[in-house]
């Protein structure tokens, strides 16, 4: 199997093989095959009709980023009050 990433990932990966805690490359992308598969099982399954949580789902692990974006999105909208409606 050829997999192709992207150049940081890339690196990243190298840096900790090259810090021993694999021996190859081969074997870090195995284990990172096997966290994934494990980490998948976990997971209910979704349903046909299920959108999920998208893009803030992917986010669901890093509360400090979503609130960095949430407060980020509140401040922009006060900043541009023509874009709120009468009724607020």
């Amino acid at each position: 199997m050829t997999i192709h990433l992207p150049p940081d990932l890339e690196r990243s990966i190298e840096a900790v093989v090259n810090r021993g805690r694999f021996a190859s490359i081969d074997d870090a992308m195995a284990e990172a095959a096997r966290l994934l598969l494990r980490q998948e099982s976990q997971q209910p399954a979704k349903s046909a009709g299920d959108p999920g949580l998208g893009s803030i789902g992917a986010m669901r692990d890093d509360a400090d980023l979503l609130d960095q974006a949430v407060e980020h999105a509140m401040k922009v909208r006060e900043e541009r009050p023509w874009r709120l409606s009468g009724v607020e």
